[in-house]
């Protein structure tokens, strides 16, 4: 479970690049990227200690494990999420939201951006992994739905899931400061000329976190095979935190090395 980055991908950009692709003539856009990746990664660095943000790690780590139950509604039940008696996926993401929200709003913490970024990113992926793998040659019922998150209690499949996660929350957290910075190099012989040129930066953005966070899939992946075979997948609260500021720091590696002049 170390850190094995994967080599040079052929598509892949500098930090740097990925900013400024989209400028023309001799606009710097050094500063801009620089104290983007520098918020980004000291709110990375901090994010294993928000409340929200190991809930949703849990989450995501049980919630598939309690679809391999006989008895799913009662399983969630168990974890905080409340859901009808034969929970659709819409049911199970609208309890696990109300879950997370239940952590933020809970007596003496407080909700923070982080967490909330957590929180969507979390929904997004389970609704994203799920939906991209039930049959579609048929309309998807509530056990196939149940069946497919069940897949994502396997290490490898988790590998998946874990990864989309932190590729979602990589991106919400990026696009949090660019969105501050960017009104500042909107206008004529700046970055941008208008407001449009932002989607095709966001595109870039994905993209960029989508292989910055690759190495998550092996990492998660071995993490729960381990964790299944001691513990027969009786994670806590403390491994999944244990788990979740590893992944930070790894992620946080790879991001620096890709924001240098001698990343990818």
């Amino acid at each position: 479970m170390g850190h094995v980055r994967l080599g040079k991908l052929p598509t892949s950009k500098k930090w740097k690049d990925v900013v400024a692709y989209l400028a023309g003539g001799d606009v710097d856009v050094s500063g801009l990227a620089d104290a983007i990746f520098k918020a980004a990664d000291k709110a990375l660095k901090q994010a294993s200690k928000d409340p929200a943000f190991v809930e949703v790690c849990w989450h995501l780590i049980k919630i598939p494990q309690a679809a391999k139950s006989a008895d799913f509604a009662a399983a969630l039940k168990e974890l905080g999420i409340q859901v009808p008696a034969t929970p659709s996926l819409l049911d199970v993401v609208i309890g696990f939201d109300a879950a997370i929200e239940k952590v933020m709003r809970h007596p003496g913490g407080r909700a923070t951006d982080l967490g909330e970024m957590s929180r969507q990113a979390g929904i997004a992926a389970l609704y994203e992994v799920t939906q991209e793998r039930l049959p579609t040659l048929w309309e998807p019922s509530t056990i196939d739905e149940t069946s497919t998150i069940a897949t994502l209690a396997s290490p490898d499949k988790f590998g998946e899931l874990a990864q989309r996660f932190f590729t979602r929350l990589t991106e919400r957290n990026i696009l949090y400061f660019l969105d501050r910075e960017w009104p500042k190099h909107i206008g004529k012989d700046k970055l941008a000329h208008s407001l449009s040129d932002m989607s095709l930066l966001e595109k870039s953005v994905r993209r960029h976190c989508e292989e910055t966070t690759l190495i998550m899939r092996a990492f998660s992946k071995d993490w729960l095979a381990k964790n299944v075979y001691v513990n027969h997948g009786a994670i806590t609260h403390l491994q999944t935190r244990n788990f979740a500021s590893v992944a930070l720091k790894k992620i946080s590696a790879e991001l620096a090395v890709r924001a240098s002049s001698h990343a990818l």
